[in-house]
């Protein structure tokens, strides 16, 4: 009975099965060559053992008198040793191939003498609705490809990472094992058309199987260390699929122009310092594929404050002024993640925004007995000053993870504004002068440009 079991290093995942090949001889044979033992031993130190005990006791008259009882019996019990390390050696060969995923050190339990049957060499695993999702891929069937080997029948026909085999040969890939089984039906020599979904398209190439080229074996197994380029990534790190957060935007511009307006109104205080503005809101983005993200946001902020103001030597006018600012609009951003606890992004938001300042004002006291009398004499005005813009705006951010479901998010950028007009928009509210409201050109009001560097930190909820 001739045993061979060999350990060696391999690059191709798909052979994971065991193969451990054996030579039968008749019991009769053992009785004339009583306690003759022929052992290849890689790491089979166990077969070696066994083997040697068995055919010591066959070769002891007791069971030699046992006759073909004990010859059936013996056989069907080393059958069922031999099961039982097939058994054994598939669950071991089954943890190295996992720890070679993880590790880069590839240990195989093979038989190089007899192996016959031609590798895709490729890294397989089984779709999940993830891998589905983030590749945009609309079908219930297919093997993903984590990695390719180097000078491989796949790495040859051009198939590399995240490709899809969806056909192999004119047959629909189901799952890893249906495809094994498909790759060990051919043989050296033999082509294979495969149909292979990659950058949301459905793509062909064919395979050849060639004679692999015999090396001169090496007495003792090694381990060998593959180098992090050539290691196969089970999962790549995440992108994310969406959320949303609090992310206020400082704009680095002291707006001296809105700033003096206010000032004239009579405010001794105003929403602007002289580094810039913030503006509070928040943004939320959604992915659509290949990394790409789109999504909204919106900023804005608000004062209101009474001014009252000398009208003449004895007497004052209340103003009650309002001042807004907001921004809101659509952005698109492409993400890398480079990082298991980072992600980098850059794109650009498009929009609008404007500035408004109200300032409703009354030249005295209504009283509510003589309420008639005082409209006759009393004059109430509402007016409007407004500017408003289209807003282009590119920035960059990093993402740092806190948890799985909130990081904090850092972006700076240019924000572009670009008036719909020449200075400043006016309307009015008078009763005692116009019926309705109008809008005009505020005469010699500055244009007041919205050009600033941004600024924004806050924290994302999703990812």
């Amino acid at each position: 009975m001739n045993w061979t079991i060999q350990m060696k290093t391999e690059n191709d995942r798909l052979e994971r099965t065991p193969k451990m090949t054996k030579t039968m001889d008749l019991l009769a044979a053992w009785r004339k060559t009583p306690g003759t033992l022929i052992a290849k031993v890689g790491s089979g130190t166990l077969v070696t053992a066994v083997t040697f005990s068995v055919a010591i006791l066959m070769a002891t008259p007791i069971f030699a008198q046992g006759g073909i009882h004990l010859d059936i019996q013996l056989d069907q019990d080393m059958q069922e040793l031999e099961q039982d390390m097939q058994d054994v050696a598939k669950e071991v060969q089954n943890a190295l191939d996992e720890i070679g995923i993880e590790t880069g050190i590839k240990i195989n339990i093979d038989d190089d003498e007899n192996d016959s049957r031609p590798k895709l060499g490729v890294y397989l695993n089984n779709m999940d609705f993830e891998d589905a999702y983030k590749m945009r891929y609309p079908y219930a069937h297919g093997v993903l490809v984590n990695g390719t080997v180097n000078n491989g029948a796949a790495d040859k026909a051009g198939i590399i990472e995240d490709d899809i085999i969806m056909y192999f040969d004119g047959t629909k890939v189901r799952y890893e094992d249906h495809l094994v089984r498909l790759i060990r039906s051919k043989k050296f020599g033999d082509q294979a058309k495969v149909l292979f979904w990659r950058d949301e398209a459905i793509d062909s190439t064919i395979v050849t199987f060639d004679q692999p080229v015999v090396m001169e074996k090496k007495s003792d197994a090694s381990l060998t260390m593959v180098s992090k380029d050539k290691k196969a990534k089970k999962h790549k790190n995440s992108r994310g699929y969406g959320g949303g957060g609090f992310t206020p935007i400082f704009i680095q511009d002291n707006f001296t122009d809105v700033r003096a307006l206010m000032t004239e109104l009579g405010l001794n205080t105003t929403p602007f310092n002289s580094d810039g503005v913030v503006l509070w809101g928040g943004s939320g983005q959604g992915y659509v594929g290949n990394g790409w993200f789109l999504g909204g946001f919106g900023n804005g902020t608000t004062l209101s404050s009474t001014a009252i103001v000398p009208n003449g030597p004895t007497t004052t006018i209340d103003r009650d002024i309002t001042f807004s600012m907001g921004l809101g609009g659509l952005t698109i951003e492409k993400r890398l993640a480079p990082f298991s606890w980072a992600t980098l992004s850059g794109g650009v938001g498009i929009g609008g925004g404007g500035m408004d300042l109200n300032v409703t004002q009354k030249d005295g006291d209504f009283n509510w007995s003589t309420v008639g009398d005082s409209l006759l004499t009393t004059r109430a005005t509402s007016v409007s000053f407004s500017k408003n813009y289209a807003i282009v705006h590119p920035r960059v951010s990093l993402m740092l993870k806190l948890t799985s479901w909130m990081r904090l998010k850092a972006e700076y950028g240019y924000m572009y504004g670009y008036p719909f007009s020449d200075g400043w928009k006016t309307t009015l509210e008078d009763g005692n002068i116009d019926a309705k409201k109008d809008t005009y050109q505020l005469a010699d009001s500055p244009n007041t440009a919205l050009e600033a560097s941004t600024i924004s930190l806050g924290l994302w909820f999703g990812f």
